[in-house]
């Protein structure tokens, strides 16, 4: 993520009243030269001063999916939207407890999209995350915001907002489940290669294999 600039519009408003302020008042003076420069002199003062006192925003932009595949590169901008429709629900809805487990989904789901676009071997290990597991998370999501706006729920509304609430947990673990599963190879990969080094250590005389793996326990 980067941050970028947006600039106001406020100070182009600023001289286009200006001028138009001028047209109104003194329409004749317009077509003189020594007043154009002047019209001109004033839009630059009163552009700056605005744009003193209306700088803009900062907000963040993202770079674009760049894992050197097509494919994947569109379903993580997929992903990636439907993870921002997730952090968009859970800014609108402020019990504590429904926001803590969204910010564990979007965290995870993010985590996930970072390791693919890495590592877009891994494309088969998440293909049901993407296609079925994240999206429907955020079709509940936007379903739920519905129905908290329906004012006078009934007892189906009720009973259908609060089997998602119960839901979100399970979700949450599922999805850090996911990438904690991603790591799983290279987790036993670094044990087996510590394992095989310690064994070579220890037959050279250079460690004690024991004490090794009694500290490893």
């Amino acid at each position: 993520m980067k941050t970028k600039r947006i600039k106001s519009a406020i100070p182009i408003y600023g001289c286009a009243a200006l001028w138009l302020l001028l047209g109104l008042v003194c329409p004749g003076m317009l077509l003189k030269l020594w007043f154009l420069l002047v019209a001109v002199a004033l839009s630059a003062g009163v552009y700056f001063a605005l744009s003193k006192l209306f700088p803009g925003r900062e907000v963040e932009v993202r770079d674009r999916a760049n894992s050197g595949d097509r494919n994947i590169d569109a379903l993580i901008e997929e992903g990636r939207k439907q993870l921002d429709n997730l952090k968009a629900a859970n800014a609108a809805i402020p019990e504590a407890d429904i926001s803590q487990k969204l910010e564990r989904m979007t965290k995870a789901g993010e985590q996930i999209l970072q390791v693919l676009e890495k590592d877009t071997s891994q494309a088969q290990a998440v293909r049901r995350f993407m296609n079925y597991y994240l999206p429907t998370a955020d079709k509940l999501m936007a379903n739920y915001r519905l129905m908290r706006e329906t004012k006078n729920p009934g007892e189906n509304i009720e009973r259908a907002m609060k089997a998602v609430e119960n839901s979100l947990g399970m979700i949450a673990d599922a999805f850090e489940k996911q990438f904690d599963n991603l790591y799983k190879d290279r987790t036993l990969d670094v044990e087996t290669d510590i394992d095989v080094l310690e064994t070579m250590m220890a037959s050279d005389g250079l460690t004690d294999l024991g004490g090794a793996q009694a500290k490893r326990q």
